[in-house]
C-alpha cells in the first residue's frame, strides 16, 4: 500500500517486518520483535499526522499557547498532534491555543475517537523513558496496536478528505527506500514493495 510520506512508509514497513519475525514465534525474540512492531506503528501514526499538516498547510507550531501568549509550541508530542488534527479537522467549536483545547477537553474528544491511540502514546512513552512495556509481550496485542494505527490513518486520512483536503498518500516503500538513500540500495526485492 501506499503511504503519505517517505517517513510513513518506512515505518510501517518496519512494523511489517518485525511483525513477520514475531510470527516465527520465536521466544527468544518475542518481546523484542513486538516492541518494534508496536513502536513503528506509533510512529507511523506521528508520520503521517505531520505529513497530513505539511500537505494542508497547517502549522502545528504556529499555533498560540494561551490568548496572552502567541508563542506555539516548539516540540509539539505525539498526543499535542493528535489533538491539533482533531481540534483543526473535527471539533465544531475550534480552539483558538492550546488553553483552551485544555479547557475544552479536547484531548479527551481526540483519543476517544482513536482506539488504540492511548496505548501507542504510552507505549512509546515507556520506552523513551528506558521502561518496555508489558503489551510486548504478546504478539496479540502487537497485531491489534498495529492494525489501529494502520486504521487510524486510514481514517486520519478520510477526515481530511471529507473536509476538503487532498493529501496525498502515492509513495511505496521503494520510493521511500529510494529517495530516503538517493538509490544507493540498488533493486529491493518485490516481497519488501508490498510490506505494510
Amino acid at each position: 500500500m501506499s503511504e503519505g510520506s517517505e517517513h510513513a512508509a518506512i515505518l510501517i514497513a518496519a512494523s511489517y517486518q518485525a511483525l513477520n519475525r514475531a510470527i516465527q514465534d520465536d521466544p527468544r525474540t518475542l518481546v523484542t520483535d513486538c516492541t518494534v512492531v508496536i513502536l513503528f506503528a506509533g510512529f507511523y501514526v506521528e508520520a503521517t499526522l505531520n505529513h497530513i499538516f505539511d500537505s494542508a498547510g497547517k502549522n502545528i507550531h504556529e499555533f498560540p499557547r494561551s490568548p496572552s501568549d502567541s508563542n506555539g509550541k516548539m516540540q509539539p508530542g505525539m498526543k499535542d498532534k493528535l489533538t491539533w488534527f482533531y481540534n483543526e479537522f473535527i471539533e465544531e467549536n475550534r480552539a483558538t491555543n492550546w488553553q483552551e483545547i485544555r479547557n475544552n477537553r479536547i484531548a479527551e474528544k481526540a483519543l476517544g475517537l482513536f482506539p488504540g491511540f492511548g496505548e501507542l502514546h504510552d507505549f512509546r512513552n515507556a520506552i523513551c523513558h528506558g521502561r518496555i512495556n508489558e503489551l510486548a509481550k504478546s504478539l496479540e496485542s502487537a497485531q491489534t496496536l498495529r492494525q489501529k494505527a494502520k486504521d487510524m490513518v486510514d481514517r486520519f486520512y478520510t477526515i481530511t478528505r471529507e473536509k476538503g483536503y487532498e493529501v496525498p498518500r502515492s509513495t511505496t516503500y521503494n520510493n521511500a527506500i529510494n529517495s530516503l538513500t538517493m538509490g544507493h540500495l540498488g533493486d529491493i526485492p518485490p516481497s519488501i514493495h508490498s510490506a505494510s
